[in-house]
């Protein structure tokens, strides 16, 4: 589990204009139906990832690697672990919500396999749309 949530803030700052609260990490990384992970690369938090398992789907809530290690392989990194524990776990699905102008974020989740399946209209507090990706888990 992720204790630091100071480091998942800043790293979240670095990320995006719309950054989560360290409230919202705090209680997303506490909640015992929350996968969370964090990369540590030289014992320093570089990255992390958070899901949300529901049944027999997942829901990614938050993802983020520091802009210094960014285009390395360990966004996917973090992705192939996600998808090895929630196999285990007889998860069917995960899915996630990505701004619709943040087009490297999209084309990130198309090179992992992820497929648009729908659109939230101002879905974000900027009134800004949301594309609703899926990606199938096989087991």
């Amino acid at each position: 589990m992720l204790n630091d949530v100071e480091s998942l803030v800043d790293i979240e700052k670095l990320n995006t204009e719309h950054p989560w609260s360290a409230s919202h990490f705090s209680s997303s990384v506490t909640n015992n139906k929350t996968l969370s992970y964090g990369l540590i690369v030289e014992q320093k938090l570089i990255g992390y990832a958070l899901a949300l398992v529901a049944l027999e789907s997942a829901d990614l809530l938050n993802i983020g690697i520091h802009p210094d290690y960014k285009r390395q392989g360990f966004g996917k990194t973090l992705i192939t672990h996600l998808l090895t524990e929630l196999k285990q776990a007889a998860v069917n699905a995960l899915i996630l919500e990505v701004r619709v102008e943040n087009h490297i974020a999209i084309n990130f989740y198309q090179k992992q396999g992820f497929e648009g399946v729908g659109t939230r209209e101002k879905y974000y507090s900027n009134r800004e749309d949301a594309k609703i990706m899926k990606l199938r888990i096989s087991h």
